[in-house]
């Protein structure tokens, strides 16, 4: 579904492209920007009026790496981001010049991925329940958010011709991520070896850690827009 609505965005912004060409660009204005969480970006607007626009963004999102380390047996998670952002909007300038009240649509590739090798024989805590750990043991979480609406403002892509700055703040309204954990390798308790990613019982502690980081991030059901960069209008 995000790669069918990823190819109409491309093919709207392709036929603004081609429509201008027609023109000789005139009026056209491109960007270069770089936006938390959706990383680099490259835009493209073009006027359909002295007070509306219709803009397209392409990103390759923000990558970012860190330990996440548990306390005592919990889990130690490497935690990485990846995926773009990518948003089509129309813009309103209510006084027609670079202030910009915006709303559209965002194609959300953006995730966050948590991945635990436990490399030793030591004790790990899955959801409420303690095992004793194998050094094949790992676990790979995935959260990502949906496709959404998104409401901006903000100063940049000028309807004059010529160079300008951009900056633009707002939020793309996603609801809660989604969380997804599963595991292989074995684990231990009371005797018995568990194999990680058929055996229900590990299944439900699974589903437990899975709830645990959905709770965690329950109250972030934005993800919030801000882009700074260049622009030039011809």
């Amino acid at each position: 579904m995000k790669k069918q609505l990823l190819s109409a965005m491309v093919f709207s912004v392709a036929t603004v492209s081609l429509s201008a060409s027609a023109n000789s660009l005139e009026n056209v204005g491109v960007g270069v920007s770089y936006g938390l969480f959706s990383g680099p970006t490259l835009e493209m607007s073009y006027p359909l009026s002295d007070s509306f626009s219709v803009r397209g963004a392409l990103s390759s999102g923000m990558s970012l790496s860190q330990t996440d380390s548990g306390s005592g047996t919990e889990v130690d998670y490497t935690v990485d981001t990846k995926g773009g952002i990518h948003r089509l909007v129309l813009d309103y300038r209510p006084m027609g010049g670079n202030f910009f009240v915006s709303a559209g649509y965002a194609i959300n590739n953006f995730e966050v991925t948590a991945d635990a090798d436990q490399n030793t024989l030591g004790q790990v805590t899955i959801g409420d329940q303690t095992y004793d750990g194998s050094a094949n043991l790992s676990l790979n979480g995935v959260i990502d958010w949906d496709n959404a609406p998104l409401l901006t403002l903000g100063w940049g892509h000028s309807p004059e011709a010529g160079w300008g700055a951009l900056f633009e703040i707002g939020a793309i309204f996603t609801g809660s991520g989604n969380v997804s954990l599963n595991g292989s390798g074995t684990v231990t308790s009371g005797g018995t070896i568990y194999d990680v990613s058929t055996d229900p019982t590990v299944r439900a502690a699974l589903d437990s850690e899975e709830a645990r980081i959905k709770s965690d991030i329950a109250d972030y059901d934005f993800l919030p827009v801000l882009q700074a960069g260049i622009t030039y209008r011809f």
